[in-house]
């Protein structure tokens, strides 16, 4: 990451990132539901439970630490392999969502997926909540980045034997997990129709 942006904090970035990628002026956390992009013309809508809310700030600053972009198929896996290599600890929705996107990158982008799990496996991450949330959005990214050893762990990290089991061993679980994830089609089609005839709120 830039020197210049590793000077910034989550404080002065955040706001950036909300309007950037059209989520609000709060990341969308007050909002009752959450859209998921799959392409620029195909999207869908799950509702924003409490579990969701608790992680959603962690992992909005885990983007600007790592790298990873948002709003991006390819970006979100990335940090998904991440997350879940670095531990999501009690935060189980974040566990959830990441794994769906592991099983998907690693069926699309494979390589990157691996090397976002290696470069995981060698860093912390704010799911561990080592530091209070209010702390954190007054560190500067390059303090962050250090805190959670990611001023030594690229992108490109080359991933260890034990990572590549690890991370097949995870796949087992997660391939079950999607295809149980399968039994939510029907809801989710219904609460999305009854969105869709709601109408858009304000």
């Amino acid at each position: 990451m830039e020197t210049e942006t590793g000077n910034l904090t989550p404080a002065i970035l955040l706001p950036l990132f909300y309007s950037e990628h059209d989520l609000g002026d709060d990341g969308g956390q007050s909002q009752s539901r959450v859209r998921i992009e799959i392409t620029d013309r195909i999207h869908f809508y799950i509702p924003n439970f409490d579990a969701r809310r608790k992680a959603v700030l962690w992992h909005d600053i885990h983007h600007l630490v790592t790298g990873y972009s948002a709003g991006t198929f390819l970006g979100e896996c990335e940090i998904s392999a991440w997350e879940i290599a670095s531990g999501c600890k009690k935060y189980w929705a974040a566990f959830l969502i990441d794994t769906s996107g592991v099983v998907l990158g690693c069926f699309l982008h494979p390589r990157k997926i691996i090397q976002a799990y290696a470069r995981g496996r060698k860093t912390l991450n704010l799911y561990h909540d080592i530091i209070p949330k209010e702390e954190a959005m007054q560190m500067s990214i390059a303090d962050l980045q250090y805190l959670l050893h990611l001023d030594h762990a690229s992108k490109e990290t080359k991933p260890t034997s034990g990572d590549l089991f690890r991370l097949g061993l995870f796949l087992v679980f997660g391939s079950v997990y999607s295809i149980l994830s399968i039994l939510q089609i029907p809801f989710l089609i219904g609460y999305n129709t009854w969105y869709a005839f709601r109408g858009k709120p304000g």
